[in-house]
């Protein structure tokens, strides 16, 4: 009788672990669009751009903390700074060609160093960036 109830308690507490596993979210999470989200995984300081795959899961879609984002019905726009680096970095994705299994250079153009961007892609594409809140 002691096995069966010690049992019992142990599939219960096992439950209830599970449960708050799985209740787990990110730190924080923002859709900008289509299947993109900004995504906080453990805290809200260190955002990344990430795409919503199907199976439930997210893949990263630009290196670095995101500092500003823009899109447009073509393209989505991230300005980053990674760890290692002192100035930020553009990422131009091209979400017509992106896709779960696309490979970066497909879609992806970046990273551009801000003088770049703000010569040849600022005007070109038009699009505002926002800060995140």
């Amino acid at each position: 009788m002691k096995n069966r109830s010690t049992r019992q308690l142990q599939f219960i507490a096992a439950f209830i672990l599970l449960i708050g596993f799985l209740s787990c979210g990110f730190a924080y999470e923002m859709h900008v669009t289509g299947r993109y989200y900004i995504i906080g995984v453990d805290t809200k300081e260190d955002l990344g751009l990430s795409y919503d795959l199907s199976s439930g899961g997210y893949i990263g879609k630009a290196p670095g903390q995101i500092l500003q984002y823009g899109f447009d019905e073509t393209y989505l726009v991230v300005k980053t700074l990674e760890q290692k680096d002192k100035n930020p970095s553009f990422y131009i994705i091209n979400m017509t060609k992106d896709a779960e299994l696309a490979r970066e250079e497909e879609f992806r153009i970046g990273p551009i160093s801000e003088d770049e961007y703000n010569e040849t892609w600022e005007k070109r594409l038009n699009i505002v960036l926002k800060e995140l809140k």
